[in-house]
Order: C-alpha cells, then structure tokens, then sequence
C-alpha cells in the first residue's frame, strides 16, 4: 500500500483505497462523488482517465454534465492544495490524470513523533511558500500577457459607456490561471491611444502577447473584436468577433478569455465550469465611473462618485459592486475629515466591505476593500490575510501588493512588505508613484535611506502627503534644511496639523519597537508644529 503525503495541504492520500485524511488521522470532508473521482484517479497513477470512464464509476454510466466532474475535482485539488494542477492534471478533451508525488511514503502509519512535527514543518513551509510565492519565482519562464485598452468606436451618445469594463475583466480573469503572468492595467493602459507597434510594447512591457480590439456600442446591442498578437513577430495568434446583448457584457468576456487561455495556456479551460450569465453589469459600469472621477480627489468629485455607488446598492441590492465602491470611498472621507467621526465612518466601510464579501466572496475586490478598511482600522494580521486572497484571486493587481506593504510595514513585517513592492513592480512594469512613494517608505524602516530618496524622487507627480515620507527620509540622511521645505509643502495644504494630529492617525503599535517615537521625532526635526 503507498502512501502519500501532501506537505502544501499536510494531508495524506492513502493510494489502495483514496481515503484522505488529515496529519491528525481526521478524515478530511468530500463529497461522496468526490471522494470516488479521488479513487478513481489514484488507483490508475500517471494515467489519463477519461470522462467516460469517471461517468460509468461514480455515475453509474449515467450521463451527467461536465459541471458535475468539473466541480469534483475542484474540490480534490482544494483538499490536496494542488493550486498549481500539477497533481491532478487536466488533459484537455479527453480527461484527467494522477501525477502522484515524486517521493511516496512506502508505510501504512505515521508515527505520533512525525505527527505531532507535521504542523511546525507545514508553518515553515507555509512562510517559505508566501515568500517564494511573493518574489514570483514560480512565474519565472511563463508566457507574459497584455491586454491593451479596447478602442471605443461607439457613437457619440454611447462612447465611453463601458469605459474599461470589458478590458479590466479579461485581465482579472485571466489572471485567475497558473499557465500565464498577465501585465497590470496600469501598466498595459498606458497605451491607450498610443498607435504603438505591439513589438515595442512587448520590449517595453517583457510581454509574449498582446490582446487588442475595439468595441461598438449602440444602446442595446455591444460589438467586440479581439485579436492576440505575438509580439516577437507580429504574427496574429487568433482573431474573433462578437456580438451580444449589453447584459451579456461578462457572457463575451468570459468567451475571450477562454480563446485567450486555449492558445497561450496551451490547455483549454475544460475543467472551469461556465459562470452564469452576471446581472449586474450596471453596477459595474458605474464602480468605473466613480473611479475616472475619483482620479482628481476632490469632495465635490468624492461626492459624485459615492452618489454613484449608492446608486448602485439601491437598484441593485444583491451586487457585490456597489457596496465594494461605498467601501472604499468612506476611506478618504475618514482620513481626509470630509465625514466624522472617523473611527464611525471607518466601521461602516468595514460592514459594506463586508457585505460585498458575503454576496462575491470569489470578487478579489470584494478581499481589497475589506482589507484596506481593516488597514486603516489597525488590524493588521487580519487585513494582510484578505490581502494575500484578494492577491491570489487576481495576482495581476499591482494595487493589491502595494495595499499589503502597508499592513506589513506597521507590523515589523519589512522584508515582506519590500517583497510585495518589488512583486508589483514585477506585474505592473510602468508602475506609478504609490508604488514608488510605498518603496521610500519600506527602505526608510530598513535604514535603506539613499535607496528610499531614490524612490521618493523617481515620483512624476508626488501627491502632497507624500512629503511627510520624503521629510522623514531627508532627515535620516541628515538633511534637515531639505526636510523642512518638504514639510513646509505639506503644511500649505494641511493648516493647523500638529504633531498631535499625526499621532493619532499612525498606529501607536508600530513594529518593531522604537518605530513610532522614531516617525514623530522625524516629524518634529522637519518642522511640524
């Protein structure tokens, strides 16, 4: 009888009967359908088994849908932690095969010693697996995809309606799949309008593909062409059409991205279940619209974008959209004073966040609000767990990684919080200047303070506040003439702030020890009253 023991998940697979159970000797909870696909798989190692076959020996021949098997073996690969599929393997079009261990255990027992390490060795592990994970070795050697803004050939009274709706979507999506690293909007939208040749966007971007298109819509119907296009060559990879109701806007999404997955992955999706047709694409379209408006922070635009998304929870209640775009503008009222009492305002983010996570808790915004939210509110340990989820829903969001730093900055967590910038900066290549003004900051903790100035002066449009991290920098490295006309900026914008205001708006629990004293000491060397 072998044995397998799966050190990702600390489960352990018995190979005669596929029993599975936990390190403790717990069996760990399937299905009963799934539990008979897990048979069926390891009992025929490194062999395809087809569709047909798991149809006779867990339906009994009867013809069930792909879904069915398509939901068992997500549920296998959750308990094995195989989110890399490389235990269980898809084949496409035909089925799946078991590619068990490369050391299997040749004994029947695990001695209670062996045990009781088990969970130390998988805590190791685990710290190891988030560093390896934050730092992106796993990536290395994949296809790279960008996806460019579509073109919007829409008439006048319709242009702009989607705004970036469907090309943020394909991005979101494809970053789901372990077969490719796909670039940050951020970086990939740079390019909007620019009649760039995709060669140089591959150079610039370190990109194998491009998806490009444009859009048509007339007020009822949404027309979409897609092309991908290798940029080495130029050549044309694929190129489709679309035409669809406007309410099947994420029905063409998913449909793109599945063609996307198909060539570059160079294995068809087979094994994701279709998504149900969504319902609420007006609360999505308008999340980006209060986002364009929210580009010039301002209260009178703050105002608009919020009314926007309170728009959105009225009309339509069971969408996730609105209540993940309230979230995160309460944010800035707090901190900026627009809406009071903070410590209220802040708690009523936390419930829409909440919310939004209880009705898409697979929406990695939905992970991101919260965790901003739990940031602010000095929850760290718990506003870095819905970080590093909302990051595995969609590694491709450069703003995720730039949003952890923060939590692991206060927490001491230095090393963690640089791994996460420089992650960032490996998905979004023309990363902008929260990403570089987060860096100052990171190499400030860890008395890096040349390489933090460095970062601090590559901003191309340094936002106000970022002058307090630039004053701190300026003193550390002894140059406090500098420091002072950097806090002076901040001060035209910010009369009456005092020294006691900034103590009450950083956590007092900042780590490691000395951290805080030291912030405010900066802070009075560079001249805040």
């Amino acid at each position: 009888m072998k044995i397998y023991e799966f050190e990702e998940s600390g489960v352990v697979l018995d190979a005669s009967s596929g029993v599975l159970t936990k390190a403790s000797g717990e069996p760990v909870e399937l299905r009963p359908q799934s539990r008979e696909v897990l048979r069926v798989l390891v009992t025929s190692p490194n062999r395809t088994v087809t569709k047909q076959e798991f149809s006779d020996a867990v339906w009994d021949g009867r013809q069930v849908g792909d879904d069915s098997l398509v939901q068992c073996i997500a549920e296998i690969r959750t308990a094995l932690g195989d989110d890399q599929r490389s235990i269980v393997q898809t084949v496409p079009r035909k089925g799946y095969r078991f590619s068990p261990p490369q050391a299997p255990k040749g004994h029947s027992k695990i001695s209670r010693k062996t045990r009781l390490a088990l969970p130390v060795v998988g805590l190791v592990l685990a710290v190891l697996a988030v560093l390896f994970w934050m730092r992106g070795t796993e990536e290395k050697g994949l296809p790279v995809v960008a996806v460019l803004p579509l073109d919007d050939l829409s008439a006048e009274p319709h242009q702009g309606h989607l705004n970036d709706a469907l090309s943020e979507g394909i991005i979101t999506e494809l970053a789901r799949f372990p077969q490719f690293r796909v670039v940050a909007r951020n970086s990939s939208f740079q390019f909007r309008d620019k009649p760039t040749d995709v060669r140089e966007i591959g150079q610039v971007l370190g990109t194998d593909y491009v998806l490009e298109g444009s859009q048509q819509f007339d007020g009822m119907r949404l027309r979409v062409t897609a092309q991908l296009v290798e940029t080495e060559t130029g050549a044309h990879v694929f190129a489709d059409k679309y035409e669809r109701d406007i309410s099947d806007l994420f029905v063409v999404q998913s449909e793109i991205v599945r063609h996307v997955a198909s060539e570059v992955g160079q294995a068809l999706l087979s094994d994701m279940p279709e998504r149900s047709p969504a319902k609420d694409v007006d609360s999505r379209l308008r999340g980006l619209q209060a986002r364009n408006i929210m580009t010039q922070l301002t209260r009178e635009n703050w105002q608009k974008a919020i009314a926007l998304e309170e728009t959105s929870i009225r009309e339509e209640p069971d969408s996730a959209w609105g209540y993940i775009g309230k979230s995160l503008m309460l944010i800035p009222a707090a901190v900026l004073g627009w809406m009071q009492p903070r410590d209220e305002v802040l708690a009523d983010a936390s419930e829409l966040a909440k919310t939004a996570l209880r009705i898409d808790p697979e929406n990695y915004l939905s992970h991101y609000a919260l965790a901003r939210v739990l940031s602010r509110q000095g929850k760290h340990a718990e506003s870095i767990l819905h970080f590093e989820r909302a990051a595995k829903l969609n590694p491709s969001d450069s703003i995720v990684y730039i949003g952890m730093s923060v939590p692991l900055l206060y927490s001491g967590r230095t090393d963690e919080a640089l791994a996460a910038l420089h992650k960032a900066q490996e998905v979004d290549p023309l990363h902008g200047d929260w990403l570089r003004w987060q860096l100052g900051l990171a190499y400030w903790q860890n008395d890096e303070c040349e390489k933090g100035l460095e970062a601090m002066q590559s901003m191309a449009s340094p936002p106000i506040a970022s002058n307090k991290a630039l004053a701190a920098i300026l003193v550390c490295l002894d140059k406090t003439q500098q420091a002072i006309e950097a806090m002076a900026k901040f001060l035209e914008t910010r009369p009456g702030y005092t020294l006691e205001i900034e103590a009450k708006s950083i956590p007092s629990d900042w780590k490691p020890d000395g951290m805080y004293d030291l912030w405010l000491t900066s802070m009075k060397r560079a001249g805040m009253p």
